[in-house]
């Protein structure tokens, strides 16, 4: 019950505002009562938070095929944000979803956040990242990922907007000026096939 209550969402906020969305509509939605619902969720928040994680999970396989075949950890952190801005701003129904949960990994146990540490580690490892706290280093990534695609989202921005966004965390990260110049600057048009199945595949059937 508590699966068919999350498979529902992306039905739901195709159709109406994320704020509007009450109980009752994902309780109708996935045809099951409204004390039903609420044995599986505390609230519409909590629903939406399971929602965010799985979709952040599913998308993890298409970020992590490219960004696991650079080995240069200044540029493979670089593309892999890059990609999650792009999957979340070309799909605003997506963006919209995981900023209104604890997106990207409120939970430190998450396996996104977890791959973004490691990234962490092996760039200070490198010497290209800033000798630092892994948690300040994953923290300052997940950050900038939430900032810059809810600027993206609310406002107009230039394509030169993604590439100051990658410089100054490059930056911020211990990447030296030069660096991180170059590499917030290399071309990025293709990306990774998003899931087909799953709460993100259901997402862009409704969209589409």
């Amino acid at each position: 019950m508590r699966a068919r209550l999350v498979s529902s969402s992306p039905d739901l906020i195709a159709t109406k505002p994320i704020n509007d969305i009450k109980a009752e509509d994902f309780a109708t939605h996935a045809e099951v009562s409204r004390a039903a619902f609420y044995k599986c969720f505390q609230s519409v928040e909590q629903l939406l938070n399971a929602s965010g994680k799985q979709a952040g999970q599913e998308l993890l396989k298409p970020i992590n095929s490219v960004g696991s075949t650079i080995s240069d950890i200044a540029l493979r952190t670089a593309t892999k944000t890059r990609i999650a801005i792009r999957m979340m701003t070309g799909i605003p129904l997506l963006g919209r979803l995981m900023l209104k949960t604890e997106w990207p990994f409120g939970d430190t146990r998450h396996k996104g956040y977890q791959d973004v540490q490691k990234d962490i580690a092996a760039g200070i490892a490198q010497g290209c990242f800033t000798d630092m706290p892994l948690e300040i280093g994953t923290n300052l990534v997940v950050a900038t990922l939430r900032v810059a695609v809810q600027d993206i989202l609310n406002s107009t921005h230039t394509e030169a907007y993604e590439t100051q966004v990658i410089y100054t965390l490059l930056l911020s990260l211990g990447v030296d000026t030069n660096k991180a110049d170059e590499i917030s600057k290399i071309p990025f048009d293709q990306l990774p096939d998003l899931p087909k199945k799953g709460l993100v595949g259901k997402l862009l059937s409704v969209v589409s």
